[in-house]
């Protein structure tokens, strides 16, 4: 039987619910009936009957004390999420991905309700790859910790792996590729095929982000992947073929190497617990409801 956090004490604001992510965590944390408050730059495209919307900016301290004042847990997923636009505008990453993870902190810390802060990193925080966006995730990681030690707040850093699934953004890769095959019948990829991911579906994802937002486990950082390591190439097989495209090309890869190749864990900070989900989604299963929802 699951073990449910007191209805007094589930009062849940989501930084960044309107995205890909975000909003899976947000549809679960609704079915299982918390008091979801949505925070975000724009409106929900997905938002629920029961849910509340905050349209706010995270860069803005005051919108952010204002916005977290009656919540009892934080999840942050706000952030400038996109690799390569990360890279392009440093400014940009700075002032969203670190001062906005400061400002949450420095709101929370004069805020007794909160119990736990949720924070999405990502496993480039462990990686000489990725650039600014690493960089980014690496700092915010370093300040929660730092707030934790000085101002006693409990957190959870979930340094999620490579997702996919429906609502996935422009720059996801499966999502990327399965619109090119369906548009054009024609699949591109920079590189050659060869590198290792262990995707894991955003709504597996978003279940264990709520497993352990319910867990009593305090000031603990996980690495949250699929099961399956698989090879960039194999699943562009999978998506071709269930697409009828035969036409894929690998371009050589000109430019800075922004991505990991194999394994992301070569910067010594917190190793982190790993955690997979059991009976996770098929990634075929996965993939055909992708391209389902794409076609729709």
């Amino acid at each position: 039987m699951r073990k449910k956090i007191s209805k007094k004490l589930n009062k849940v604001i989501v930084f960044g619910g309107s995205g890909f992510l975000g909003s899976h965590i947000c549809d679960q944390l609704t079915d299982l009936n918390y008091d979801v408050t949505i925070f975000d730059k724009k409106k929900s495209k997905y938002l629920k009957r029961k849910q509340k919307i905050f349209i706010g900016d995270i860069s803005n301290y005051t919108q952010v004390k204002r916005a977290i004042k009656n919540m009892n847990y934080i999840l942050h997923f706000a952030a400038v999420s996109d690799i390569e636009e990360s890279n392009l505008d440093p400014i940009k990453t700075i002032k969203y991905n670190i001062l906005g993870t400061a400002n949450i902190l420095e709101a929370m810390r004069k805020n007794n309700k909160i119990k736990k802060i949720i924070y999405a990193s990502s496993i480039y925080a462990r990686s000489k790859e990725g650039g600014f966006y690493s960089t980014s995730k690496r700092s915010s990681e370093s300040l929660i910790e730092n707030y934790s030690e000085k101002f006693n707040i409990s957190f959870s850093i979930l340094r999620f792996g490579s997702l996919y699934g429906i609502r996935a953004n422009f720059f996801n890769p499966i999502n990327n590729f399965i619109k090119q095959a369906i548009k054009f019948k024609k699949i591109v990829r920079i590189g050659d095929g060869s590198d290792i991911r262990n995707y894991i579906n955003v709504k597996d994802a978003a279940k264990i982000c709520i497993k352990i937002l319910e867990s009593k486990k305090k000031n603990k950082h996980y690495n949250i992947l699929g099961n399956k390591r698989m090879m960039v190439k194999k699943i562009i097989g999978i998506i071709a073929k269930k697409t009828k495209t035969k036409n894929i090309i690998f371009k050589k890869q000109k430019k800075e190497l922004l991505h990991y190749k194999v394994n992301p864990f070569t910067y010594k900070v917190y190793d982190g617990i790993f955690v997979k989900k059991k009976n996770e989604i098929n990634l075929d299963d996965g993939i055909q409801e992708m391209i389902n929802y794409l076609k729709k």
